[in-house]
């Protein structure tokens, strides 16, 4: 349905980030992402970028701000994303039809999991300390 749209979650922790490992619709393999699920309309992104990160992860945060929203390049759907802050909980792959795993990954190394040339900007601002 084209009023679907992915919500992304960027959750930060000093100094890591929380990332789920994603199995492939297509069989294609696996990608490491942000948190994320559908924002169904009427729904609100943040709320559900909140309750899709607990769902998959067993993680509670809470929404410090929006980030923006783009056309991902590889899917060519629009997403909006939020920056997260850590309240509690311990990180578990809650979700295994759709995850691999979920794990803290430190902000240094998350080139290692994603490609940084495909990360949106304002999230390796974030990442590198700035606003």
């Amino acid at each position: 349905h084209r009023d679907l749209k992915p919500s992304n979650i960027m959750l930060v922790t000093d100094p890591d980030v929380l990332l789920v490992c994603r199995r492939e619709g297509d069989h294609s393999g696996i990608t490491w992402q942000f948190p994320a699920g559908i924002v169904k309309p009427g729904a609100s992104p943040a709320t559900v970028a909140v309750r899709e990160t607990l769902a998959e992860t067993g993680i509670h945060c809470s929404v410090s701000r929006s980030l923006g929203s783009r056309i991902r390049p590889l899917s060519g759907v629009n997403c909006e994303y939020f920056l997260c802050e850590y309240l509690t909980g311990t990180v578990e792959n809650r979700d295994v039809l759709e995850n691999v795993d979920a794990i803290w990954v430190p902000r240094r190394d998350i080139g290692r999991f994603i490609p940084v040339e495909r990360i949106f900007q304002p999230i390796i601002d974030v990442l590198e300390g700035g606003p």
